[in-house]
């Protein structure tokens, strides 16, 4: 089980964060996390992946907390790509969001989304499958991938976690697994709950806690993720098989 001395998720400058890589690591020390990692949102067209990682490595270089250097990149679709710039050497992770909905033929708003779900043209059942196709097809074609704070876009479309089949989430949590993959649980979207993380908690599926801090004042500050650890607790895991 995870640990409450760690921030996995954690933005800066060099996206949409008021706090610099160095500030984000400084204050991460200074509450006594072990474990901090850089997160910013890349794009196809994302020209500066090569100064972030040098950024975030001559950060660590003068730190106690171990820090990892990851990017966010949307889903884009159903087969499983992402919206990712072609060079992302020196990166240890990619978190694979759903800020959009992942249709099979492409992206589309919340908004959009939401009028195709008043209009008919999709059902509830349609979209959460969607949603859960795209992710398991990315952690199958790409490694090291982090599930970022999954079915945060289902409230924008009045929809509920509880909305998702158990077998849905069983079979995503044995391909996670399978993968090596990683999973968060998210302060910021409050997401997923325990029922989601339920089958990936049983199958051993390492579970990050993580702000999605956007400033360096909520770094490592938790109140849902440790409800949800608790909750978690009473899961059986493989170690207690």
């Amino acid at each position: 089980m995870i640990g409450v001395r760690q921030d996995m998720h954690v933005h800066s400058t060099f996206s949409d964060g008021r706090s610099t890589v160095e500030e984000n690591v400084a204050e991460a020390e200074r509450i006594g996390l072990l474990e901090l990692t850089c997160v910013d949102h890349v794009r196809a067209d994302t020209d500066w992946v090569g100064d972030y990682v040098a950024s975030v490595r001559q950060a660590s270089a003068v730190t106690s907390v171990r820090v990892y250097c990851a990017i966010e990149a949307k889903l884009l679709d159903t087969a499983g790509n992402l919206d990712l710039p072609p060079d992302l050497a020196g990166i240890d992770a990619i978190y694979a969001a759903d800020h959009q909905v992942p249709l099979a033929d492409g992206p589309r708003t919340p908004r959009e989304v939401t009028d195709l779900l008043n209009e008919g043209i999709v059902s509830p059942a349609e979209v959460v499958e969607a949603i859960v196709a795209s992710t398991q097809a990315v952690v199958s074609r790409h490694p090291h991938i982090v599930i970022a704070h999954m079915f945060s876009v289902l409230p924008k479309l009045g929809l509920s976690e509880d909305d998702v089949p158990l077998e849905q989430l069983e079979q995503l949590a044995e391909v996670t697994a399978k993968r090596a993959a990683r999973i968060e649980v998210s302060e910021r979207w409050s997401c997923p709950n325990t029922r989601t993380l339920g089958p990936f908690r049983r199958r051993g599926v390492p579970i990050l806690l993580s702000t999605d801090s956007h400033r360096r004042e909520t770094i490592g500050r938790y109140a849902y993720c440790v409800k949800i650890l608790n909750e978690l607790a009473h899961v059986p895991s493989p170690a207690a098989d």
